[in-house]
C-alpha cells in the first residue's frame, strides 16, 4: 500500500452492526470512553493512516484539505437511522475500491468510537428538541399572562390574564384618575379636573405592555417568576391641558402689592408691601403631565415671587425719615412782616405719598398750604382779581362792561411747599417765605377782546291778574339778573334765590304740591326756574339738574320747562365755553324775559315731538287741609324734546329729554 504524504486516511463505509444490536447495548461508560480515547491515541501512533495510491485516484477524488463535515443521520428505510457520517469531500461512490487482499480488518476500538459519537450526537439532539419544545410551549403559554408579581400604580395585577387586569385597572385606577386635583401656589389653590385638562389613562396600552408572544427568555422568565412595579400609560390632550393651565394660572397669579402711606388727621397710616406670585404655565403643564396620576391630590404649580417696587425696609426708612417729622408738631410760616402757625394736622392734610422712580416720595399741595396760611392770617397775602364782565342797569336797558384785572401779593405755592417740608426736619420748625406779586389768570386785555353777544333769548307770559305771584316773579328775576358764570363754573338757581323766606322778600302764592293746587311761600318762582333753564338749554350749556312740572302749564313749552322746590328740586347748568356768560332777566307788564350773553360758541337746534300716550282726567277726592277744588279737564301726555349742539371744533351727541305730564283731574274736597 502506497502512501500520499499530503492527505489523511481514507476510510470505507463501516460495516453495519449485527441484526438486533442497538446503540444502547454498546453505550460506553465514562471509564470506557476514557479507555477508548486512550486507544484512539495509541492507534494514531501505532497505525499510521493508509491511503490509496495517489496515482490510482482521479483528480476529483483527491481528498480536500479541510476537515470533513459530519452530516446528520438520514434514514434509509423505515426502521433504521444508523448510517455513519461520511466524508463530504470524497463520496464513497466516487472513490476507487482497494483490492480485497489488501484491505485491513478494522480494530474494535474504532468501532466503539463511531458508536459513541453517534450516541452523543443523538443525546444532544434529543435534549435540544426537548428544550426547544419546552421553550416554545412556555412562550405560547405566557403570551396572555402578566408577570407573576406585578403592581401598576399600587394596584396588584400579579399573574392576571390581560382581560382580568384591564377590568381591575378600570375598577380601581380609573376612579382615582377622575378625582379633581388641587393646583397650588403659596396659599392660593384652584381645583382642576383631569378630564377637563386633557389628562387620562389608557388601560389597554398599560396591560398590553406586559402581554403578547415573546421569544425573549428574560420576558418569559419574568412572566413565570418575575416581579415588577410599573406605572400606567397616560394620555394627554395638549390643547386642553394648555387651556386649563392658563386659566388656573390667572387665578393663582397675584400682582405684588405696593406699600403705601396715607396721612390723615395728623397721623401716618402705613401699609406694608406684599410679594406677588407669577405662574410659569409651560413648566406647570409639564409637572401635571408627570405627576397628576401619582400625586396625593395636590400639585404645586411652578411659580416665582414677584417683589414690589419698594421693599418694606425702604418704606419703613422713608416713614421715619420724611413723613413722621412732618407730623411731629406745628410749623410756623413767616413772610417777614407777618406769620401764621400751621397745625400738624393741617400740614398733613396737604401731604401725599407716592412711588416715583422706584422710591417713595412726599408731595405737599402748595395751594392747600397757601389757603391755610391766609385763613390763619389774612395779612399774609393780598388777593388779586381776574378781569371779568358785569351788567349794569336793569331790564332791557341793562348793559355789559369789562371789570379790569387786579394784581395781588401772595405766597408762591411751590416755594411754600418746599419751605414747609424743609422746616419739618429742623428743630426750629419755621418756614420763611417772601410775598410775591401774583398776576391774574385773565387779564384786562383778554376781557376786552371778548365779543359778548346774545347767545340765547327766551320769554314766557305770566298771569298778570295774580299780583301776589307777580311779586315773587319780580324778586326772583332781580336775583338772577346780572349773574356772571365763569368758564367751567355752574349756574345754581338756589344760590341766586337764597332762602325762600318772608325775611328774604318772598310771599305766599299758588303752587302745585303732589299734583294738587295749594299755596306756599315763593309761589310762582318756578317760572324763573323755567326761564333760567331755557337760557342755558338754548345757549348750549350743559344741563346738570332740572325737573319739569307734574302737570303741564301751557304758558311754557311742553317738555322744555323746569320747576323749583327749595331743598328738593333745583335748576343747574354749566358754562362749557372759554369766556364768561351773563344771565339777564326782567319782568315786563305781560312777560318774563331772559337773555344769555357770551361769546357765540354753539349752534343749537331743538325739536319737540307731538303729544303721545294721552291720558284722560278723572275725579279725585281729597281730604287735605289745604285742598282747593278744581274743575279739571286737561289731558295728560308724554312728550320728547331733542337738542343738538355743534361748534367750530366739534359736534356733541344729540340729546333727548322725555317727560310725562299727569292729567288735570277734577278735584273734590271732602271736608
Amino acid at each position: 500500500m502506497s502512501e500520499n504524504p499530503t492527505s489523511g486516511p481514507v476510510e470505507e463505509n463501516a460495516p453495519e452492526p449485527p441484526a438486533g444490536e442497538t446503540d444502547e447495548t454498546i453505550e460506553p461508560t465514562p471509564g470506557e470512553r476514557a479507555s477508548e480515547q486512550a486507544g484512539e491515541q495509541a492507534q494514531r501512533v501505532e497505525h499510521p493512516p493508509v491511503a490509496a495510491p495517489a496515482e490510482s485516484l482521479p483528480v476529483a477524488a483527491q481528498p480536500a484539505e479541510a476537515a470533513p463535515a459530519i452530516q446528520p443521520p438520514v434514514a434509509d428505510d423505515a426502521t433504521r437511522l444508523d448510517l455513519d457520517p461520511v466524508l463530504s469531500a470524497a463520496p464513497a461512490a466516487a472513490a476507487p475500491q482497494a483490492a480485497p487482499e489488501e484491505q485491513e480488518e478494522p480494530d474494535v476500538a474504532p468501532k466503539k468510537k463511531r458508536r459513541g459519537a453517534k450516541v452523543a450526537a443523538w443525546t444532544v439532539f434529543g435534549a435540544v428538541v426537548v428544550a426547544g419544545g419546552a421553550y416554545t410551549g412556555a412562550a405560547f403559554l405566557t403570551q396572555d399572562k402578566l408577570p407573576a408579581h406585578l403592581s401598576v400604580d399600587g394596584i396588584d395585577l400579579s399573574g392576571q390574564s390581560a382581560e382580568h387586569a384591564k377590568t381591575t385597572l378600570s375598577e380601581q385606577l380609573l376612579p382615582r384618575a377622575q378625582k379633581a386635583l388641587k393646583l397650588t401656589a403659596g396659599e392660593q389653590s384652584v381645583a382642576l379636573k383631569p378630564a377637563e385638562a386633557g389628562l387620562g389613562v389608557d388601560v389597554d396600552a398599560t396591560v398590553d405592555r406586559f402581554t403578547g408572544l415573546s421569544w425573549d427568555p428574560s420576558v418569559i422568565l419574568s412572566r413565570i417568576v418575575g416581579s415588577q412595579d410599573a406605572q400606567a400609560v397616560t394620555t394627554v390632550d395638549e390643547q386642553a391641558l394648555t387651556g386649563a393651565v392658563d386659566k388656573a394660572a390667572k387665578s393663582l397669579s397675584t400682582a405684588p402689592v405696593e406699600g403705601s402711606i396715607v396721612v390723615a388727621q395728623g397721623k401716618a397710616d402705613y401699609n406694608e408691601p406684599r410679594d406677588g406670585v407669577a405662574i410659569d404655565a409651560a413648566a406647570t403643564a409639564t409637572s401635571l403631565k408627570e405627576q397628576w396620576l401619582h400625586a396625593d391630590g395636590s400639585i404645586a404649580a411652578t411659580s416665582s415671587t414677584q417683589a414690589p417696587a419698594v421693599s418694606a425696609a425702604d418704606w419703613k426708612g422713608f416713614l421715619d425719615a420724611s413723613v413722621q417729622p412732618l407730623l411731629d408738631g406745628p410749623i410756623t410760616v413767616n413772610n417777614g412782616s407777618a406769620e401764621a402757625q400751621l397745625p400738624a394736622a393741617t400740614v398733613g392734610a396737604a401731604a401725599t405719598v407716592a412711588v416715583k422712580d422706584g422710591k417713595p416720595a412726599l408731595t405737599l399741595d402748595g395751594e392747600k398750604l397757601v389757603a391755610a396760611v391766609v385763613e390763619v392770617n389774612p395779612k399774609m397775602a393780598s388777593e388779586g382779581r381776574n378781569a371779568t364782565v358785569k351788567m349794569t342797569g336793569s331790564g332791557a336797558s341793562a348793559s355789559l362792561s369789562v371789570v379790569p384785572a387786579q394784581e395781588g401779593k401772595g405766597i408762591d405755592a411751590a416755594t411754600l411747599a418746599a419751605a414747609v417740608q424743609k422746616a419739618s426736619t429742623e428743630s426750629s420748625r419755621k418756614a420763611t417765605v417772601e410775598l410775591q406779586v401774583t398776576q391774574p389768570t385773565i387779564s384786562t386785555k383778554t376781557a376786552e377782546s371778548w365779543n359778548m353777544v346774545k347767545v340765547a333769548e327766551f320769554a314766557t307770559p305770566y298771569p298778570t291778574y295774580d299780583t301776589v305771584r307777580t311779586k315773587n316773579l319780580r324778586l326772583g328775576a332781580s336775583r338772577v339778573n346780572g349773574t356772571v358764570v365763569d368758564p367751567g363754573k355752574e349756574f345754581n338757581l338756589a344760590d341766586q334765590f337764597g332762602p325762600i323766606t318772608t325775611a328774604n322778600g318772598y310771599v305766599a302764592s299758588g303752587v302745585v304740591e303732589n299734583g294738587n293746587a295749594t299755596t306756599a311761600l315763593g309761589g310762582g318762582i318756578s317760572q324763573i326756574s323755567t326761564m333760567s333753564y331755557n337760557a342755558g338749554f338754548l345757549g348750549g350749556m350743559d344741563i346738570l339738574e332740572h325737573k319739569p312740572h307734574s302737570r303741564w302749564f301751557d304758558r311754557y313749552p311742553a317738555g322744555r320747562e323746569s320747576t323749583y322746590w327749595e331743598g328738593q328740586v333745583n335748576m343747574r347748568w354749566k358754562n362749557n365755553t372759554k369766556a364768561p356768560v351773563v344771565v339777564q332777566m326782567w319782568v315786563t307788564d305781560s312777560q318774563v324775559k331772559t337773555v344769555l350773553w357770551g361769546v357765540k360758541t354753539w349752534d343749537v337746534k331743538t325739536t319737540t315731538s307731538d303729544h303721545y300716550n294721552i291720558t284722560s282726567p278723572t275725579t279725585v277726592h281729597s281730604s287735605a287741609a289745604k285742598c282747593q277744588p278744581e274743575s279739571g279737564g286737561k289731558s295728560g301726555f308724554t312728550v320728547t324734546v331733542t337738542r343738538s349742539r355743534t361748534s367750530a371744533e366739534k359736534s356733541l351727541p344729540k340729546e333727548s329729554f322725555v317727560w310725562t305730564y299727569s292729567p288735570w283731574n277734577r278735584i273734590v274736597c271732602d271736608k
